[in-house]
């Protein structure tokens, strides 16, 4: 398997040595597959779009901008 460093803030790392029982291995591997499974799914859906980034884009700065007018308003 292979290995991955990571770096964490000190207070972090001190809630982890406080609890040694923990195994911070198995945490972390199973955030990250939880993430990667994510990542495969947003993938296999995406694979079939027909979008282009600057689709995208401008989808996204549209529903932003009608998001910001709707709370700006009330």
């Amino acid at each position: 398997m292979p290995k991955v460093s990571v770096q964490i803030p000190a207070e972090v790392s001190k809630v982890m040595a406080q609890h040694p029982e923990v195994n911070w291995n198995r945490v972390i591997s199973n955030t990250l597959w939880n993430y990667a499974k994510k990542i495969r799914l947003l993938d296999s859906i995406t694979s079939k779009s027909r979008l282009t980034d600057e689709d995208v884009e401008a989808i996204g700065h549209e529903i932003k901008a009608d998001l910001l007018k709707r709370y700006q308003a009330a």
